[in-house]
Parts: C-alpha cells; sequence; structure tokens
C-alpha cells in the first residue's frame, strides 16, 4: 500500500518548561531537562527512581503489547505528582 505508515503509540514527557521527549526506552528518561534555561532536575533517591522509573516501563510495556495502558497511565502519573517530578506523561502518536 502507497502512503501507509505505522503509527505507534509513544510516552511523551513534558517538562514544566514546554520542553519535551519521547521515551522509547527507560534509558531515554532524563534526570534534568535538556532546556539549558529551565534544567529542572527529577530529584529522587534510588528507591523512589526505582519506583517511578517501574511505572512508566509498565506503561511503555503496556503500550507496546496494544493493550488497555489506563491503569499504568493513572499509576505514572500519580508518582509523578507524588515525587514532585517536573515532568508532565502523556501518550502520543509516532511514526
Amino acid at each position: 500500500m502507497v502512503g501507509t505508515e505505522i503509527k505507534q503509540k509513544r510516552v511523551r514527557l513534558t517538562c514544566k518548561c514546554g520542553t519535551w521527549y519521547t521515551l522509547n526506552t527507560i534509558h531515554d528518561l532524563r534526570s534534568q531537562c535538556r532546556n539549558q534555561r529551565c534544567r529542572a532536575t527529577l530529584n529522587l533517591g534510588p528507591d523512589d527512581l526505582w519506583k517511578y522509573q517501574e511505572s512508566l516501563m509498565a506503561l511503555m510495556e503496556a503500550l507496546g503489547l496494544g493493550g488497555e495502558y489506563g491503569r499504568q497511565l493513572d499509576f505514572a502519573r500519580k508518582l509523578s505528582k507524588k515525587f514532585e517530578s517536573p515532568y508532565v506523561i502523556s501518550i502520543v502518536w509516532i511514526r
């Protein structure tokens, strides 16, 4: 088919300054905003960072499997608020 593009859902983190990036793997999670003027930081201890990463990994896995991801999204957002993350979590379509 000509013009058919495959789109997939991904997790997008948007900093409080508006800078965003898409997570393809958990290794894409930045502890500091890439915007040189903002430089907001995700200040978490090792245990809290692991919980935050684990919630994002569960969300990415649910998206990858094409299943219902609402529960994982809610959980990741709650942890983000609890840990005062500078990032807002959303789901976007990418090519």
